[in-house]
């Protein structure tokens, strides 16, 4: 594993993600948020997550910076969906920047992968976006 410190160069972030995520992407985030919804009585399930890459988040923030509202991917997962997020390409549309829109497109087909790696069902959405 890499190990990143104050004097790391861009390429050495890119390597340690590279090293990181073999599937395209990192759980930055998670929180199982069932003990505090039975406070209220509630029985369901669910945990949160936040997923992404920032590499690849990199690549859409230098055209606008407030691409960061949709990346990371918020998911979610509890036991009658198993896995849950927005398409990425239509949040990232919606900055109507042809560049961030591309991207966008490519993080559908990474989940889709993802998915599929999973041996999860791949929305067609996803797969033909």
């Amino acid at each position: 594993m890499s190990t990143l410190s104050a004097g790391s160069s861009w390429q050495q972030v890119l390597d340690a993600t590279a090293d990181n995520a073999p599937h395209d992407f990192i759980i930055y985030w998670s929180h199982d948020f069932t003990a505090l919804m039975r406070l209220a009585g509630d029985r369901g399930r669910c945990v949160e997550y936040l997923m992404g890459n920032h590499t690849i988040a990199q690549r859409m923030y230098r055209y606008n910076p407030s691409i960061l509202l949709y990346a990371p991917l918020r998911t979610a997962a509890d036991e009658r969906t198993w896995f849950t997020l927005d398409q990425p390409s239509s949040g990232f549309r919606s900055f109507s920047t042809p560049q961030i829109t591309k991207v966008g497109l490519e993080l559908d087909h990474k989940v889709a992968g993802l998915l599929e790696h999973l041996g999860a069902r791949v929305p067609e959405e996803l797969a033909y976006s």
